[in-house]
């Protein structure tokens, strides 16, 4: 097992759909190669990543004090620099390609996430979106049906791979 850069815990590897995700249950700080940027992107449900940043914010998750902190599988020193496809600050490898985030990144990179998901859509094919919802609350008053606010669904990434961490 691979001990963690910032704390020296060890760390427990998760496989969500093409995410080689690595994380500290010590002090959340997580590592997964920089070329799968958009898996951590699009692998994740909106859910997984809005319950993960809601659980490290509840548990006021702070950066573990480190002086040197070094690459997870080579030893080699991290260097502040801004890290590959995001742009955010942080911690970046010299040896290797792999992202070693902080909780603080970790947070960063959650919302950000959110962020963009949460953009306004182009005007283009918004009238059709609403009509849809319109016919649908049409059916659903018709035949008496409430609107689902929460889908469990939704929940099952989440629960079956990152609600451990935070129990």
């Amino acid at each position: 097992m691979s001990k963690c850069s910032f704390c020296g815990s060890e760390v427990e590897s998760l496989r969500i759909v093409n995410l080689d995700l690595r994380i500290c249950p010590r002090c959340y700080s997580i590592y997964f190669p920089c070329n799968q940027t958009f898996a951590f992107y699009g692998g994740l449900s909106d859910k997984t990543r809005e319950l993960w940043l809601n659980d490290l914010n509840k548990k006021n998750v702070q950066d573990p004090p480190c002086e040197n902190p070094k690459c997870i599988d080579h030893g080699e020193p991290l260097v502040k620099g801004k890290l590959p496809h995001y742009g955010f600050d942080g911690y970046v490898t010299t040896c290797c390609e792999t992202f070693h985030m902080p909780p603080s990144t970790v947070k960063q990179l959650l919302q950000w996430s959110l962020d963009i998901k949460a953009a306004p859509q182009a005007k283009e094919g918004k009238h059709h979106f609403f009509f849809i919802h319109w016919i649908d609350s049409l059916v659903n008053k018709l035949f008496g049906e409430k609107p689902v606010e929460e889908d469990p669904l939704d929940y099952i990434q989440y629960n079956r791979t990152l609600r451990k961490f935070f129990e």
